[in-house]
């Protein structure tokens, strides 16, 4: 389609160097694919773990959690299992931070928040995630997120939710591995992440079924 002709070339005139901020430095690389064993124990760690055990004894234990249950995994570099489909919204590109290239990589996606505003960041907080995967059978479900706020030791915030019901704000500083429980009907789900505030990364999504 030919360019509308309300446009019209012009010269402009650029003579101030604009001051810019500091570009981040790389993050090391982390691993995106969680043990069972750490997924306990920061189930074990986490509120409602009693609640949760009570209504799925199996959750105690390694073997509850990994005898043929584990169902799909998502990450920017790899799907398994019943994983379908991966949708990434508004995440960010940052030539020799998070570059496309580095963030496949590296296996994982960055949501800015704050700053970069020099280098055009429009400085929302927007990011999305959609996993999508199919549940081949009715039942009890975990969705183990895990993320990493950025710098580490700041505070970023996101809403998780199976299909359009939410689990509520779930804050967090560093890297994290969250258990998310529900009970599913067979047939396709959506879990979802969405920023809320601060800057993070992606890792990965694990789908267990008890």
């Amino acid at each position: 389609m030919p360019v509308d002709k309300r446009y019209v070339m012009r010269i402009l005139k650029s003579i101030k160097i604009v001051k810019t901020e500091r570009r981040p430095v790389r993050v090391p690389r982390v691993r995106v694919k969680p043990t069972t064993r750490e997924i306990l124990r920061a189930f074990e760690k986490s509120r409602g773990y009693e609640d949760i055990i009570a209504r799925i004894p199996k959750a105690t234990t390694v073997e509850g959690w990994d005898k043929g249950t584990q169902v799909a995994y998502f990450s920017v570099c790899r799907k398994t299992g019943s994983a379908v489909w991966l949708d990434l919204w508004d995440c960010d590109h940052f030539d020799g931070f998070t570059d496309m290239q580095r963030s496949i990589n590296d296996c994982r996606a960055w949501f800015s928040h704050t700053g970069y505003s020099d280098w055009g960041s429009a400085q929302t907080a927007t990011g999305r995630v959609n996993c999508y995967f199919n549940a081949a059978v009715a039942g009890d479900y975990s969705c183990v997120a895990q993320l990493q706020s950025y710098p580490a030791s700041s505070r970023a915030t996101v809403e998780c939710l199976i299909d359009n019901h939410s689990f509520g704000p779930l804050p967090f500083t560093g890297t994290i591995l969250q258990p998310h429980f529900s009970t599913l009907s067979a047939g396709n789900h959506h879990f979802r992440i969405r920023q809320m505030s601060g800057a993070f990364f992606f890792l990965s999504l694990t789908v267990y079924r008890f």
